[in-house]
């Protein structure tokens, strides 16, 4: 601000040395090349100035200069223009007339919006890295700023977060299974529980899980081998046992169905590529619960060529014949 360097630039102050009480232990080489120990302590400069702004306007237009400065301190983005604004930033106060009460009213009012506004814009990639913790922890203490105040702002944003997160992809016409993973490993990463944090309803929360869990399974995320990764997905969204038990048996059910007359449609144009194909998403998902169809769901003649497909198409290693043995168990043939 010019006003700063009138001031400075026409010496229009008087400062004063304070020595502090902290002091520095340094150790240096003496004149006889031994390491000698100086005791350094550091001064605060205080300025004061015989002409305010005091009186010379009214003190909301003052209240309003200060808070758009320091505004402008936090906002700036090449680092030598940010440390020439904070380097002023102490000195402005006293200049409009403000004490120290009103300085630090205004720090506080303008830190929670300044703290907020950073934090939601660093928390959208998911996370908090070293150099936003380290400006956050700038903004606290350049505004003296409570540990409480600032804690829970940054617990209120994280869930703010999600929760917009969550808006959004239940307003989406079509939901893409990766921004639910990526919802999901957010919330963990926050430590945000949605049913106590955020009240997610049972129904959003089941939904998310079934996305996830289909998702998975066909990608091959999620296997025999690999159930503990159920288990994870059902705890985030806070699921009672049998509920995920019913989602995951209705998932793998309703897939299996799908995927059984997908290859009988296949079959029919004698398409034996699209048939393996469907077959083997079939067998993904029927590995993880056991699955028979009704009998009415395909023909036995159906049956027998989709096995004779399938079989044509594996070769003699175990794998092969389990997933023989389960096409087999499924379709009761």
């Amino acid at each position: 601000m010019n006003l700063v360097e009138i001031y400075f630039r026409n010496r229009v102050f008087s400062d004063k040395e304070t020595p502090l009480s902290e002091q520095k232990k340094e150790s240096i080489k003496g004149l006889s090349g031994r390491l000698e120990t100086q005791m350094k302590s550091r001064a605060e400069i205080s300025f004061s100035y015989p002409v305010t702004l005091d009186g010379l306007f009214d003190k909301k237009v003052l209240n309003d200069l200060y808070k758009q400065y320091l505004v402008e301190c936090f906002s700036s983005k090449l680092q030598s223009e940010k440390r020439r604004l904070f380097s002023n930033l102490n000195k402005l106060g006293p200049i409009l007339g403000l004490d120290y009460q009103e300085i630090q009213t205004i720090h506080s009012n303008v830190g929670v919006s300044i703290y907020q506004r950073y934090l939601s814009q660093s928390l959208s990639k998911g996370y908090l890295d070293n150099s936003d913790t380290s400006f956050l922890t700038t903004i606290q203490n350049t505004l003296s700023m409570e540990n409480s105040v600032c804690n829970q702002l940054i617990k209120d944003s994280k869930k703010g977060v999600i929760s917009l997160a969550i808006e959004k992809i239940f307003a989406s016409p079509r939901i893409n299974p990766e921004n639910v993973t990526k919802i999901r490993k957010m919330t963990d990463q926050f430590n945000v529980n949605l049913t106590e944090d955020l009240s997610v309803s049972n129904e959003q929360r089941a939904k998310l899980f079934r996305i996830e869990l289909d998702a998975g399974i066909e990608k091959g995320e999620i296997s025999n081998e690999n159930l503990d990764a159920i288990l994870k997905i059902q705890n985030t969204y806070g699921l009672e046992n049998t509920a995920a038990k019913k989602i995951l048996f209705d998932c793998v059910n309703t897939r299996c169905e799908g995927f059984l007359l997908n290859s009988i449609a296949s079959l029919r144009r004698e398409d034996d590529v699209g048939v393996i194909k469907e077959l083997e998403n079939m067998l993904n998902f029927g590995e993880l619960v056991p699955i028979k169809f009704q009998n009415n769901l395909v023909s036995s003649n159906e049956k027998s060529k989709l096995f004779s497909v399938l079989q044509s198409n594996y070769g003699d290693s175990d794998a092969e014949k389990n997933k023989l043995n389960l096409f087999k168990s499924m379709l009761d043939l």
